[in-house]
């Protein structure tokens, strides 16, 4: 008997078939990318349309908005499980809590830095206080919608399927670049006002490989809106706001972001990218980076 009967292991591999036309498409990373947004925002958009029918009017003020927020985990987490066949890490409940209620701290203190920082050059002035009202938690519902909608879209979509491909950086500017475009219609908006919105796009994306997960991301980009708009009545992405606080901004136009609001400052700018850079240090150290898998990515 030979060594290679003896010993099964030792015998070549059968080649595995190469897969099929079909199945090379529906891998594809736009393929993936399109199919998964396609999913998601029909999801969202069906469960909004349907509560908000189903609902009174009192019943409708904040439960679509929060339903559709559902909805996005929901369906995401089933086309990553259906479609990708693999566990839904990046919406693991471990650390889920401590996640997303740091990021709900940490975008609290980044609007509360950036307008300490407008007080302190006397660009900012608070007038008055409106009180406290049931009214002040309507608009949160809105901002869960969007802080979920957009981070599952923009990170756990379109940012995570082109790194498997492209690696880290090329998804990082190609995703930054989709969520700064993405804010260029508003009639406020300016070129410094992308501009940001592209950091920002990084910013997030940085948060998404420090952890891997999408609750920090959540958890920043809620808070971020909601203390902006409804705690201290500034415009967010060039949308009027009033809420608990009143204030005056006055000054240059590039310091306190003009009609668009805090968010075409350069204050901000500033913000988002040294919080960012450590984000992305410490997804480094975490050995978070992912390198190209495309043959003509990859280095040597």
């Amino acid at each position: 008997m030979t060594t290679d009967q003896q010993n099964p292991s030792a015998l070549p591999a059968a080649s595995a078939p190469a897969p099929s036309w079909g199945q090379r498409f529906w891998r594809f990373p736009l393929t993936r990318i399109v199919l998964a947004v396609f999913i998601t925002a029909l999801s969202v958009g069906l469960t909004m349309s349907f509560f908000s029918s189903l609902a009174g009017e009192t019943k409708r003020i904040m439960w679509p908005e929060l339903l559709g927020a559902a909805a996005a985990l929901v369906s995401y987490y089933a086309y990553v499980r259906l479609f990708e066949k693999r566990p839904v890490a990046e919406l693991s409940r471990a650390k889920a809590l401590r996640e997303l209620g740091g990021g709900l701290l940490l975008g609290v203190l980044l609007v509360a830095a950036v307008i300490g920082l407008l007080a302190l050059a006397g660009s900012y002035r608070l007038t008055g206080v409106n009180g406290w009202s049931v009214a002040l938690l309507v608009p949160l519902a809105e901002m869960i919608l969007v802080g979920v909608f957009e981070e599952v879209l923009c990170r756990g979509i379109v940012f995570r399927i082109t790194e498997g491909s492209l690696g880290s950086w090329l998804a990082l500017t190609i995703s930054s670049l989709i969520f700064g475009l993405a804010h260029a219609p508003s009639a406020q908006s300016s070129p410094l006002a992308i501009a940001i919105a592209v950091v920002a796009g990084a910013f997030f994306a940085a948060a998404y490989m420090m952890t891997r997960r999408l609750w920090l991301c959540i958890g920043i980009h809620v808070a971020w809106n909601y203390t902006l708009g409804t705690i201290c009545s500034v415009a967010v992405s060039g949308r009027e706001s009033r809420g608990l606080l009143q204030g005056e901004l006055s000054g240059r136009e590039w310091l306190t972001g003009g009609a668009y609001g805090l968010e075409a400052s350069v204050l901000t700018l500033l913000l988002l990218t040294a919080v960012g850079v450590v984000f992305l240090s410490k997804a480094r150290a975490r050995g978070h980076i992912v390198a190209p898998s495309w043959p003509g990515l990859r280095r040597g």
